[in-house]
């Protein structure tokens, strides 16, 4: 965004036997730190990877499977809630064509800084509540999500940086009581919420309203968490609040559990990401160590909860990290989800020029590539399916919201039976590890009977969405005119070239 600087995982063989699902938690021991002096690349951590949650299933079934090993695919493609996003306007703004330019970039998440300064000493009006709800309605009509951020300003010099205007606590307080059931109805178009509110651009520094001391901090969180739907994250400005919230990062199993814990729904979103050996102030620190360990801990938490942001113009270039070399080991490092690709344009030139651009745009978020797929190859109706299935995430970080796998039976008349897989929520797909289910699902009494092509897809969690292809991810493969392997846009699924003749 244009403003001034500040704080700102071969070929895996499948047979009869079940693919047992790799078991363990996060880990945060073992962690070793290197840093240097001024100018020199941060303390990377070492972090261990939280591993695949889940048990073996024995397959009951001794019928003959039918089986695909899939190729990978080194294609950039959009995918739902990741990537480099698009700087949008106001969500009460947003029209149903607005954005069409985002999604013919290739781009499929946007950022929305909603503008609450004319409110900031009153409630919401009803009528801007109305207009959020049509703006998040237009986005839902051109298969996009977003980032938001609500802020009392959007200064645009330093001089209107340093006299930006926010509201007392009690009035963010009101104003999000106002926007839960916003937040609620449209949680399905909505990828994270940003901290927001205090100070300027909503960054949680510089209040005009004592709103950075530790006790309205955590206040504002509060009233951020019990309005923000449960299923989503919010993600606020520096690692040094989130570390004194949570002294111990997130894991995997309290961002997966029916009720995630506040910690396991902090993310984080560094807005100078690689612009000065502190990223300007987002690991501010009174000494090197204490500053290396803030870093160790973003990077922990981030293995769970991913992260985002954007980078900025740096106070003085020769500190800045531009180089490929920085992107890659630190967007790894960070499990980078999303990055504004509207600023900071020094940086995709260097990106551009070292010849990493497309593997950024590839990596950002999670890059899900099946191995091998198997499934029963006869079964009756109102009997069981029997399935295997394996892959693993080439991205920087696990998927920030929940979604499952689904096998689609495709009748000889296009009639689509869908069979969602339970236990394979995509946000155990650590980054860079395989990743192996297996299980049984049941198919409908009213099956007829027949020969039906096999489809796997991974569509949104929310209802509304689950059959839009645009909210589907699609998975890192290739097609096979050998296999039948073919991804298809139209319905948001691989087509496995495979068949299940029920009888």
């Amino acid at each position: 965004m244009n403003k001034p600087t500040t704080m700102k995982w071969a070929v895996l063989a499948l047979g009869c036997a079940a693919l047992a699902a790799c078991g363990g938690s996060a880990e945060n021991d073992g962690v070793t730190i290197s840093f240097g002096g001024p100018g020199a690349p941060p303390a990377v951590a070492e972090v261990p990877q939280p591993k695949a949650m889940g048990k073996a299933i024995a397959l009951a079934s001794t019928a003959p499977l039918a089986q695909v090993s899939l190729a990978p695919s080194d294609q950039d493609f959009p995918n739902p809630e990741r990537g480099f996003y698009r700087f949008a306007t106001d969500p009460s703004k947003i029209t149903a064509t607005s954005l069409d330019y985002v999604v013919a970039d290739g781009q499929r998440l946007v950022y929305t800084p909603a503008d609450l300064s004319a409110y900031r000493t009153k409630d919401l009006p009803s009528s801007y509540l109305t207009k959020l709800n049509t703006g998040f309605a237009n986005l839902r009509k051109q298969g996009l999500k977003a980032v938001v951020r609500f802020a009392y300003n959007y200064p645009e010099t330093e001089a209107d940086y340093l006299n930006a205007q926010d509201a007392t606590l009690s009035r963010v307080k009101r104003h999000l009581t106002q926007l839960q059931p916003v937040l609620q109805a449209n949680a399905d178009v909505i990828a994270a919420v940003q901290g927001g509110f205090i100070g300027a651009w909503g960054e949680w520094h510089t209040s005009s309203n004592n709103l950075t001391t530790p006790a309205n901090k955590a206040a504002v969180r509060d009233a951020l968490l019990a309005a923000v739907p449960a299923s989503r994250q919010v993600h606020v400005r520096t690692p040094a609040d989130v570390a004194a919230w949570y002294t111990a990062p997130p894991t995997l199993e309290q961002l997966l559990a029916p009720s995630p814990t506040a910690a396991a729904r902090i993310g984080q979103h560094n807005d100078c990401f690689l612009a000065s050996p502190d990223d300007v102030g987002t690991y501010w620190a009174d000494t090197p160590a204490q500053s290396a360990a803030l870093r160790t801990y973003a990077q922990q938490a981030s293995a769970v909860t991913g992260a985002g942001g954007e980078t900025c113009a740096p106070p003085e270039v020769a500190q800045a990290r531009m180089a490929c070399e920085d992107i890659l080991r630190e967007g790894a490092a960070y499990h980078m989800t999303y990055l504004n690709r509207d600023y900071y344009e020094g940086f995709f030139a260097q990106w551009q020029a070292g010849g990493c651009m497309a593997e950024v745009s590839r990596k950002l978020g999670y890059r899900l590539q099946l191995t091998a797929v198997a499934h029963s190859a006869v079964a009756a109706p109102g009997g069981t399916l029997a399935w295997q299935v394996a892959l693993s995430n080439q991205g920087w970080a696990r998927p920030l919201n929940a979604r499952s796998l689904a096998l689609t039976l495709v009748s000889a008349t296009n009639v689509a039976t869908v069979l969602p897989l339970a236990g394979t929520d995509l946000r155990q797909a650590s980054p860079g590890e395989p990743l192996q289910w297996s299980g049984e699902v049941a198919l409908p009494a009213t099956l007829a009977p027949g020969s039906y092509s096999v489809h796997i897809g991974a569509p949104d969690a929310a209802s509304a969405l689950a059959a839009t292809p645009a909210y589907a991810v699609r998975f890192a493969n290739a097609d096979s005119a050998v296999t039948g392997v073919q991804w298809q846009a139209s319905t948001g699924r691989l087509v496995l070239g495979t068949t299940l003749q029920v009888q």
